[in-house]
């Protein structure tokens, strides 16, 4: 009794300190975010990309033209602030974009990156038909050269001060820019920028002027616009990255990126009395498994909650270095902000990726402490079937997974070669696996692999759903059905009720509530379809046929209709003859 009462506190103070740290981190994680961001990226991706408009949307760019043409049409209109819908002027409004609730600070920037020429061998037999070749991007065919308008070196013509820099090569330290990882490529921070500065009648007249001279061209391999703004209503600052990427295989593909930004550390005192309880929590956590590492040594790192222990101090130490780096350039840019009053060109990359390091490594936070709940099952055997069962099957699952993946990788090279210029899905390996995963959960569509390949792509199809869907998928089934049964039947045979940590706190908490069924003189039986009530202190032989009357409902609970027979042929005869005696 002593022992379980001390499980049952032990279980008591777990529950209130997991609780209670995983509140903690969720207040400070969920505090990091607003519902307001959402709304907020959604209107610029509206806005700038335009995708209800079929003239000027920005996804269906196809050729350089169409690009031009989305530029000088749709996109300088909305970096401008206009009139109001009345005529209004809006001269207490400048600097806002046309939405006239976003603050545009400094300039927009659009940044191209290129290739030296005749970076590729042209093969012997065709030079005199093509003069010139242009490879894909790489950092070592990078062009770094300066030009003048028109990619030349001497020009008679005059531009203006703007044109003339866009043929300027600027280094990363000139820009204040970062490397950009975009979907086919990843590109330096250097490049030739025209800065979106003037009128809307200059933006327009520069960005002919740009078109004519060709400043997109074939040695171009990426067009990257930057803008940086702000949201005063919210208060949100937003990183806006818009990139075209030109292979060299043909082809133009874009993306748009938005990121909101927190530049607050902490917006209340309640935020800050969190952080501390967090890092106490931490710091607890710590002397914890540095005792207990110290006890176990080796045997350690065979347990499984170890590892999750770890992951949750280095996410956290992590985090709040990433939170302090963060802090500090948020402070640098909110100081230049007002110092300057938003008239210079702040770049917000790198606080952008700050806040993308800071937001996974949060996730990772909840996800370790989420899982840390698990470890209470271990109180009650039935909820500790899940372990119980991973545990016993761990073994067959490992061997199953070196099956599985010899397999799964043979159909991935199959499909991907197959298929790999003929269907958007494996155009890569990474995208032909996710394929062949939304398979596995039966989630595709067999028309593009068909009309792919009429007579092959049914055949591989049909391979794959026989041999990975039914087979394999129904020998894992097997795998962890069968040792779930193993595990629920032992739990069945040595379980007790009054050795359950549950079933004894549910009773002391009705014991507190006054509801002690224990003291009480008059028993329950609930049977069917009658509920019958006995009094145990009128009449042994009465008492003996409520015993066996208890004894026959938990057996027939327990093991069915045929181990209540062979229960009753075999506990009666004893029972009475003990009563007799």
């Amino acid at each position: 009794m002593i022992i379980l009462r001390k499980q049952m506190w032990r279980f008591v103070l777990e529950l209130l300190l997991y609780s209670s740290f995983v509140c903690v981190l969720y207040v400070i994680s969920y505090s990091n975010h607003s519902y307001d961001e959402y709304h907020q990226t959604q209107h610029l991706r509206r806005l700038f990309l335009n995708t209800h408009n079929s003239t000027h949307n920005y996804s269906q760019i196809i050729t350089i033209n169409d690009y031009w043409r989305w530029l000088k049409e749709s996109f300088i209109v909305n970096i401008v602030v206009g009139d109001w819908y009345n005529g209004q002027s809006t001269n207490d409004s400048n600097g806002y974009l046309n939405d006239k609730t976003t603050r545009l600070i400094g300039w927009a920037t659009m940044r191209q990156l290129r290739i030296k020429p005749d970076t590729c061998r042209v093969k012997s037999y065709i030079r005199g038909l093509i003069g010139h070749c242009y490879d894909a991007y790489s950092a070592s065919s990078e062009e770094k050269g300066s030009f003048s308008p028109g990619w030349t070196k001497n020009t008679t013509q005059n531009y203006s001060r703007l044109i003339n820099q866009a043929f300027i090569y600027q280094t990363s330290e000139q820009l204040d820019t970062y490397i950009y990882i975009g979907e086919h490529g990843t590109y330096r921070s250097g490049g030739y920028v025209y800065e979106f500065r003037g009128s809307l009648s200059e933006l327009y007249n520069d960005l002919s002027e740009l078109h004519q001279l060709e400043w997109i061209d074939k040695q171009t391999r990426a067009v990257i616009i930057q803008m940086n703004l702000y949201n005063p209503s919210i208060p949100t600052f937003t990183s806006a990255v818009m990139i075209i990427e030109i292979l060299s295989s043909s082809g133009i593909f874009f993306n748009a990126r938005f990121d909101p930004l927190s530049v607050d550390g902490f917006k209340s005192k309640f935020q800050i009395a969190c952080a501390f309880i967090y890092l106490t929590f931490i710091i607890y956590f710590m002397i914890v498994e540095i005792y207990t590492f110290i006890c176990l040594k080796k045997l350690y790192f065979r347990h499984i909650w170890s590892y999750i222990e770890i992951g949750i101090i280095v996410c956290s130490w992590t985090s709040v270095g990433i939170h302090i780096w963060r802090v500090n350039e948020a402070a640098r840019i909110t100081r230049l902000f007002r110092e300057t009053h938003g008239d210079i060109y702040l770049n917000f990359q790198l606080l952008a990726y700050i806040n993308d390091i800071f937001s996974f490594l949060l996730a990772f936070c909840c996800f370790f402490g989420t899982l840390k709940f698990l470890r209470l099952c271990r109180y009650n055997r039935r909820l500790a079937l899940l372990s119980g069962t991973l545990r016993r099957s761990a073994r067959e699952l490992i061997s199953f997974s070196f099956m599985f993946s010899i397999l799964f990788t043979a159909f991935l090279t199959l499909f991907y070669l197959q298929f790999v210029s003929l269907i958007w899905e494996c155009s890569s390996l990474l995208s032909t696996a996710q394929m062949l995963f939304e398979m596995l959960l039966l989630k595709f569509d067999a028309s593009e692999i068909t009309q792919a390949a009429p007579y092959l792509g049914p055949l591989y199809f049909t391979l794959f759903i026989l041999f990975v869907v039914f087979v394999c998928i129904n020998m894992f089934v097997s795998i962890v059905n069968d040792n779930f049964r193993a595990i629920r039947d032992y739990v069945h045979t040595v379980d007790h009720d009054d050795q359950d940590l549950f079933i004894n706190i549910f009773k002391k908490i009705q014991q507190w509530c006054g509801n002690n069924e224990e003291s009480l003189n008059i028993v329950t039986i609930n049977t069917k379809p009658n509920v019958i009530m006995i009094d145990e202190k009128i009449d042994p032989v009465k008492r003996l046929s409520n015993k066996l009357d208890k004894l026959m409902i938990y057996v027939d609970r327990r093991y069915g209709d045929k181990a209540v027979r062979i229960a009753w042929d075999e506990t009666t005869v004893s029972t009475l003859d003990w009563s007799i005696k």
